[in-house]
């Protein structure tokens, strides 16, 4: 009879668990519908933007910067490898400035040159080494993030050039900006 009810107060604590678990998964769901629902309307609202002849033009116009040389000669072509080219700054408040250093190893064989890194906004700044990267050397590109007047869900790009090929390289970061009720 002892066992039985040893028994029987383990189930009821492993269902008390499973429960708990059950509704923690529920409110998970609930955050990832919003996160989803957040997510559509900014594709939404980019893709508005995007179908504007004006803005599609500036979208273009600021892809390349003139004075920069996109073109790389072959005998200097490297290779970059960043440990992660994604990171995540999660929730977030609306105003915070927050900060990332994406780390990187220049894997090719000859020294690497980033003549060029450029946040997708004013509100995305990199900074990033001025001097040569030796082979097998390492370094780092600082990406800083200011939230103010921003809200949601937010992916910012900053694209670094380099003497790699492709010449241009993406790193992503992403950031959910809270606002305060009041």
């Amino acid at each position: 009879k002892k066992v039985l009810k040893a028994e029987l107060e383990t189930l009821k604590a492993a269902n008390a668990k499973l429960i708990q678990e059950k509704e923690d998964m529920k409110q998970e769901i609930l955050e990832l519908k919003e996160t989803n629902v957040q997510l559509r309307k900014s594709v939404k609202k980019l893709d508005q933007y995007l179908a504007k002849p004006a803005n599609n033009q500036l979208k273009k116009s600021k892809l390349i910067k003139p004075d920069v040389d996109n073109t790389v000669d072959p005998n200097q072509v490297t290779t970059i490898n960043f440990e992660e080219n994604t990171f995540d700054f999660g929730d977030i408040k609306q105003g915070e400035s927050v900060s990332y250093t994406f780390k990187f190893t220049n894997t090719g064989n000859k020294p690497l040159k980033i003549t060029n890194a450029r946040g997708s906004c004013g509100c995305t700044v990199p900074q990033w080494p001025k001097e040569e990267v030796p082979v097998g050397g390492t370094g780092e590109i600082k990406v800083k993030f200011n939230s103010k007047g921003k809200k949601g869900f937010q992916t910012k790009y900053v694209t670094l050039t380099a003497n790699t090929n492709p010449a241009n390289t993406k790193l992503i970061i992403n950031a959910n900006v809270l606002v305060e009720e009041e």
